[in-house]
């Protein structure tokens, strides 16, 4: 997606406000790694950096009592890879709209193969365990969670820190535009990336909101926007010698904030929510008042305003909810902040009673403001809520690949579980003998301290399943480099979703499988009229030719399941035809030597990612070491807390864009060996 830069920015203390920035395109061509400049009046985020801010993104989706079919219509337009995390305050009883909502949910969540979050606000045992982990700040005098959107959205914040996430994000359900809501995520993603500091937030400004007065007609600004906009601009010029017109999103219900920025601010009640979190950040870190948090002193806090192409179409709920329940509290919490001048109070006094708001000499009404969570003990909440947790999952007691559920827990002083993921080929295994004697002893150590061996290769099932067999592994693995993670049965205790089962495996699949692999190769060879043979097309013999194995192996290395081993027939244009034609069907390739490799979706970062956090699930936080000797292992390595790289021939490193990689002396099993010692270290 393509963004305007934008030069217009304000600095308080430690906070760093952008002015807004223009989506100029939403999709924008090739991807790229993360985001270029193309000049300081445009920016460029990559698929791959978006994708990467949503697999690590929660979004809250708080709901009361709204029309399902527009819930419905929310929900398709959530990105595929974010945590949907929905915080119901709906009526309850004879007629049970949250049983609704989890059925629209749940139908929505099988079509798709998605996973999500469903509570509802005044859930019984979530109260418990706020009360337990000391934050019964958020609780009615019944012992409840207390009505309103802003403690909707506290317990939303909460719950994405739970599950593991990095970022949390804000929309709400009365939205007729399913494209704005996708859009909206998509600019939180951009958001994230364009900042440097962990401390961010980027909040969402509509171009339009449409009113329908006799027909359709785009307004520019909401009337409640408008009005808090100029108040909290006021409120900011005070503070400096200069007047600022900043700020455009005072009532930003869509914005995101990073967990790390979430964790620290303080709440306002009800809907004051949205401009409270800009007073807390400028009352704590914008510089008029001292402050502790030398990190975010030097870190910073960073604040995006990006405008949407798309508008903002919602149901109007009348004057009374606007200026009531959204005008008195947004004003009021500038109104009250002890950093607001006296000229800036009596203009809101003015404004609220214009408004009809308060009367005459009526005090402007203080709203109740809730502690930063951080306060919460997060190890207790966690312990407090562990066996509820598949009760809120949605299918109920499901985990779906790629956006499985990682609880990180917090350090107790007990040592991490430790797990090994390592590669196979010149790394367990020497790369001119194939053998891994020398890694015995290691092995036998790391079984006998309970610590997994986690095989993460381009072998087949079946070829693995010989080592496995011969070593005495009963670990998960990955398998077709990341096709698949093959998970044995009973190995986890908590419930988790998997496609299918093999034999005794249950098989979460990231890749597209054999046959559709098979069937897009013969459409090609059909269309170019140039031949292609895989290993499908082999006999077991000219298998064994190809790859100079035996027969026993070659039988191993035919029975794929989520790739393909091609031999093009060619000439050198003719390959390089074959392997465009491969590129633009959706396949994509990596050589090996004479031979090319060819797969759909397959990805040893997800299957890392995946198999990590069910271990963070079942285990608390894990420690990982990953094991590799080339390129063909760069993912795994960049997914693990401790990568490591034996030798190769010759005694030399092969070159790897993994940051922090230790370098092992010894080639293959010897140089593994050597790892798990270090290891023992840790």
């Amino acid at each position: 997606m393509r963004i305007e830069g934008t030069s217009l920015v304000e600095h308080l203390g430690s906070v760093k406000i952008n002015g807004v920035q223009k989506v100029l395109e939403l999709d924008s061509e090739a991807n790229i790694a993360s985001h270029i400049n193309e000049g300081l009046e445009i920016q460029n985020v990559g698929i791959d950096a978006m994708e990467d801010v949503q697999q690590r993104m929660a979004i809250v989706l708080p709901i009361k009592d709204e029309e399902l079919k527009v819930f419905a219509g929310v929900l398709r337009g959530i990105p595929h890879n974010c945590l949907m995390i929905v915080v119901s305050n709906s009526q309850r009883g004879e007629t049970d709209a949250f049983r609704s909502e989890r059925d629209v949910l749940n139908s929505f969540c099988r079509a798709t193969k998605r996973q999500a979050v469903i509570v509802h606000q005044k859930d019984q045992a979530i109260a418990k365990a706020l009360e337990q982990a000391d934050y019964a700040e958020l609780l009615d005098e019944e012992g409840l969670i207390r009505n309103g959107k802003s403690e909707g959205m506290l317990l939303g914040i909460l719950l994405a820190r739970l599950y593991g996430k990095d970022y949390v994000g804000f929309i709400d359900t009365d939205n007729y535009i399913p494209g704005a809501v996708w859009e909206y995520i998509k600019d939180f993603a951009i958001g994230f990336n364009l900042v440097k500091s962990p401390y961010a937030m980027v909040r969402i400004l509509w171009q339009y909101k449409p009113k329908i007065e006799g027909e359709l007609y785009f307004k520019k600004w909401g009337r409640v926007s408008e009005i808090t906009n100029r108040y909290i601009n006021d409120f900011i010029s005070t503070m400096g010698k200069f007047e600022s017109d900043i700020i455009k999103t005072a009532n930003a219900g869509e914005h995101a904030m990073s967990l790390d920025l979430a964790e620290k601010l303080t709440y306002a009640t009800g809907y004051g929510i949205e401009t409270q979190e800009l007073i807390s950040i400028i009352e704590q870190f914008g510089g008029s008042i001292p402050h502790s948090d030398k990190e975010v002193a030097e870190k910073g806090v960073e604040i995006v305003q990006i405008e949407t192409i798309n508008p903002h179409l919602h149901e109007e709920k009348g004057s009374d909810h606007l200026l009531k329940e959204m005008l008195l509290p947004s004003l009021s919490v500038i109104y009250h902040s002890r950093l607001c001048e006296n000229s800036t109070r009596q203009t809101i006094i003015e404004q609220l009673v214009e408004q009809g708001c308060i009367a005459e000499n009526e005090d402007v009404p203080r709203i109740a403001l809730l502690p930063p969570i951080q306060k919460i003990d997060k190890k207790q909440f966690i312990s407090s809520l562990e066996e509820q947790l598949p009760i809120y999952s949605v299918p109920k007691g499901d985990m779906l690949p790629g956006q499985v559920i990682s609880i990180k827990r917090e350090k107790t002083g007990e040592e991490s579980k430790k797990i090994v993921i390592t590669g196979l080929e010149g790394a367990l295994f020497h790369p001119l003998t194939n053998s891994y004697t020398q890694a015995l002893d290691a092995i036998r150590l790391l079984q006998e301290n309970g610590i997994p061996i986690i095989f993460c290769s381009a072998k087949t099932r079946n070829e693995q399943q010989v080592y496995r067999e011969e070593l005495d592994i009963k670990d998960p693995f990955i398998a077709e480099s990341g096709g698949a993670v093959f998970i044995p049965k009973n190995y986890f205790r908590l419930p988790f979703t998997y496609d299918k089962v093999v034999q005794d495996y249950l098989v979460i699949e990231l890749g597209l499988p054999y046959q559709g692999i098979r069937q897009k190769l013969k459409r090609i060879q059909r269309e170019l009229g140039i031949i292609i043979r895989g290993f499908g097309d082999m006999s077991v013999e000219e298998v064994a030719r190809e790859t100079a194995r035996n027969l026993r192996f070659a039988e191993s290395m035919k029975q794929r399941e989520y790739s393909e081993i091609i031999k093009i027939e060619g000439n050198k244009k003719e390959v390089e035809t074959v392997l465009n034609a491969i590129k633009e069907s959706g396949l994509s390739y990596s050589q090996r030597f004479k031979l090319c490799e060819i797969k759909q979706g397959n990805s040893e970062s997800k299957a890392v990612q995946v198999l990590v956090a069910l271990f963070n699930l079942n285990f608390g936080d894990v420690f990982t070491m990953g094991i590799g000797s080339d390129e063909s292992d760069e993912a795994m390595l960049s997914n693990v807390n401790l990568p490591m790289m034996v030798q190769g021939k010759g005694n030399r490193w092969r070159k790897i864009k993994v940051k922090h990689v230790n370098k092992i002396k010894g080639i293959g099993p010897e140089g593994w060996s050597r790892a798990i010692t270090e290891l023992n270290k840790v």
